[in-house]
């Protein structure tokens, strides 16, 4: 399925912006461990590196949406403006991701809903997708060029751009030249995907802005999803806001240009159910 010029044109203007307006976004200091196993599990979770691309650093994680003992939670809106280690510490979480893209102020460009409750000021747009769970773990990727109302189900929903992969479609290396610097630029990368019944979901975090790692395409990050075995995928906010913690450690090193922990809009996190 091919892309249009109209679909590949929405990121030079909405998801750009987003970036640019994220970067002012405040940090705060968090060193990384220095000795972090090659693969960790916990609870239905596992962490490992992914070695599709020999020069790149890709963490997956991948989550066992069927295992009883854990659930998917979104940031609430009183808890905007966390950085995600932040957040792993409040919600003790087994692992956390950073979510939507964001502007000045730290509102979400996409739909966002965390504890069951919608943010103020966020919908669903026909531009915008998102990831959406509810309390038992059912999960599902919104569709490209629909707008879904929000189902009272629904207890977690973080926002993304663009699409990466579906039952039809998979971004490739021409939409990234349709799309732009934005999608053919190598840069630090958050994205998720869903097996075909939804059982399985994958995080993905590559590493960028470092002397020696400059980051993913979007097709190449699609191409890592689509290997893992995704059915369903969405790209979330990178950059300098890219930030994967598990077991209450950051696991990814920061660009060099900002090495303090962004505060981000909001977080995805796999926390164990009470």
């Amino acid at each position: 399925m091919g892309i249009s010029k109209t679909r590949a044109k929405r990121v030079s203007v909405t998801a750009c912006l987003a970036l640019s307006a994220s970067a002012v976004a405040h940090a705060e200091s968090n060193k990384l461990s220095p000795n972090q196993p090659a693969r960790q599990e916990n609870n239905g979770v596992s962490y490992w590196m992914d070695n599709t691309f020999a020069s790149k650093k890709v963490h997956v994680l991948s989550i066992d949406l069927t295992n009883p003992k854990i659930s998917i939670r979104a940031s609430a809106s009183s808890e905007r403006g966390m950085t995600p280690s932040d957040f792993s510490r409040k919600s003790g979480a087994v692992a956390v991701i950073n979510g939507d893209f964001f502007d000045a102020a730290q509102q979400t460009i996409g739909l966002a809903v965390g504890l069951g409750e919608t943010w103020p000021k966020t919908a669903d747009t026909k531009e915008w997708s998102f990831l959406a769970c509810d309390d038992k773990n059912d999960c599902l990727i919104d569709p490209y060029n629909s707008v879904s109302a929000v189902r009272p189900a629904w207890t977690s929903v973080v926002g993304g751009w663009q699409i990466l992969i579906d039952p039809e479609f998979q971004w490739s290396p021409p939409n990234d030249t349709e799309c732009g610097p934005f999608c053919t630029t190598e840069h630090p990368r958050t994205a998720i995907g869903l097996n075909a019944d939804r059982t399985v979901m994958w995080w993905i975090m590559v590493e960028g802005r470092q002397p020696r790692l400059s980051g993913l395409t979007l097709s190449d990050t699609a191409k890592i999803l689509k290997r893992l075995g995704a059915q369903w995928a969405l790209n979330l906010d990178g950059g300098g806001s890219s930030g994967l913690i598990f077991n209450g450690v950051r696991m990814n090193s920061r660009p060099s240009a900002e090495p303090q922990e962004r505060r981000v809009a909001n977080c995805l996190a796999v926390v164990p159910r009470p």
